[in-house]
């Protein structure tokens, strides 16, 4: 029992740092929609979107490479964790430079001052170190470091953009948002640098390194197919000349809708230490029942969610916004399928098959721009929803397909352990259609489905 608690607890502390670290952006959208508009929230959005894409880049990805290294390098492991720090950042600083020395060119294809994408950039780096730090303290099993380093880059971030924005012109307050962001997470990545480094110094070390880049960097093109599927609608959508208030609008939804996707961050971020423990050991019994566990709790989460999601729609924003509502459900398709090609590609991480991974992910990005290319002319921001979903849903059936048919391991869970929750997923959207207007119907049911989890969790003693 006292083992279940233990795993139970760095499960609840994980998903309370990973959703306060990304949920935050979320909850304080509604300040954020007010004081930007569309137009500057649509701008913002941009500059996130190529943060986020330049962030895959950043270290060659070497990062990814703490969770395996935990296992391969066991008793030097803290020697090969500040290493692999040290060689990583120096590349993110190479990195840098080279943006600066594109700076120019860089500002014409991105639509921002140089300026901004020199802060891009430096934010990109932030961004790296905050996922190093947070990766050690995950696999670790420090959840307690975790949920403080979470609290405080969400609180301090939203306040100090809070204050920022106020010091800005009206029309161009978004700067405000911009630099409110970009200072915490560097300031902040600077003191966690310093913290884990210190633990135990050590210079660069070629065994760790090569280590490092091997199974770090195909996760770099990994990391930006993934990139690359949940932020081209917004770049492209630029580029076929929609307006930004547009998508603006589009981004408020996308935002609404990745609350899900910051729970199943937190649940995956919980649950992979724990899956390792379990594929290490071969208890495939044990793992079957705990995958139907989990497949129930984030079905249930996300048709609670889709129950609910109209009204906290109006809270987050005003009526000028109102129009993108019927996107919702397209999104949280697209995050469920999301959680389905989870499963395979732990699998494929756990055995170091980050290369097999990275094609994967490379053509189903490939696959979004070419769908994104001929749907968002067509149907603007509901092309651009739809192409993700339907690309998230080609990723998983092709990573489905390679672990089924790897001939050195043996991957014993099968497809149709998801068609339950497929099919309430189903439900759930014919339900936010059809009675969409009668609010006090679709909460009755998502209270009703969220009681009814909560005690099967409470059954069984555990969140898996």
């Amino acid at each position: 029992m006292r083992k279940k608690n233990s795993v139970n607890r760095i499960t609840i502390l994980n998903i309370i740092s990973t959703f306060l670290l990304q949920g935050i952006a979320f909850l304080t959208t509604p300040i954020f929609t007010r004081l930007l508009g569309t137009s500057q929230f649509g701008t913002y959005s941009l500059f996130n979107s190529w943060v986020l894409i330049l962030t895959c880049l950043m270290g060659l990805g070497i990062h990814s490479s703490v969770g395996t290294g935990l296992y391969t390098f066991k008793e030097r492991y803290a020697s090969f964790r500040s290493s692999i720090l040290l060689s990583s950042s120096l590349i993110c600083v190479a990195e840098i430079v080279l943006v600066s020395l594109c700076r120019y060119w860089l500002s014409e294809a991105t639509g921002f001052s140089v300026g901004i994408v020199i802060i891009i950039a430096v934010t990109a780096f932030a961004h790296y170190v905050v996922n190093f730090v947070q990766g050690c303290f995950i696999y670790e099993k420090k959840a307690g470091r975790n949920l403080i380093l979470s609290v405080s880059l969400s609180v301090i971030s939203v306040l100090f953009s809070v204050f920022l924005i106020y010091r800005f012109p009206t029309d161009t307050r978004y700067l405000g948002r911009v630099y409110g962001t970009a200072i915490t997470y560097l300031v902040i990545a600077v003191v966690v640098w310093m913290m884990l480094f210190l633990e135990k110094p050590t210079g660069i070390h070629k065994e760790y390194l090569k280590y490092g880049i091997a199974v770090g960097f195909p996760i770099v093109f990994h990391s930006l197919s993934q990139q690359v599927l949940g932020q081209s609608d917004r770049v492209m959508m630029q580029a076929f000349g929609i307006a930004t208030a547009q998508i603006g609008i589009y981004s408020l939804f996308y935002t609404l809708s990745s609350v899900l996707s910051t729970v199943l961050n937190a649940l995956n971020n919980s649950w992979c230490p724990f899956f390792y423990d379990d594929v290490s050991e071969e208890k495939w019994n044990i793992l079957n029942k705990k995958s139907k566990n989990y497949i129930e709790l984030f079905t249930v989460l996300v048709v609670g969610f889709l129950l609910l999601s109209r009204e906290v729609s109006y809270l987050m924003a005003d009526e000028s916004y109102w129009n993108g509502i019927n996107v919702i459900p397209i999104l949280s398709f697209a995050v469920y399928f999301i959680f389905m090609y989870q499963f395979p590609v732990n699998f494929e991480f756990f055995h170091k098959k980050t290369k097999i991974i990275a094609l994967g992910t490379i053509g189903a990005g490939i696959l979004n721009i070419i769908l994104n290319a001929f749907m968002i002319p067509i149907w603007g921001m509901y092309g651009a929803a739809l192409a993700t979903a339907i690309s998230y849903l080609a990723l998983f059936f092709a990573h489905y397909f390679i672990v089924k048919h790897m001939q050195e391991h043996t991957y014993q869970l099968k497809m149709t352990m998801f068609i339950p929750g497929l099919v309430g997923m189903l439900i759930g959207t014919v339900l936010f259609y059809v009675i969409g207007s009668w609010w006090y119907i679709r909460w009755g049911l998502g209270i009703a489905i969220g009681f009814f989890e909560l005690y099967r969790i409470y059954k069984r003693k555990s969140i898996f």
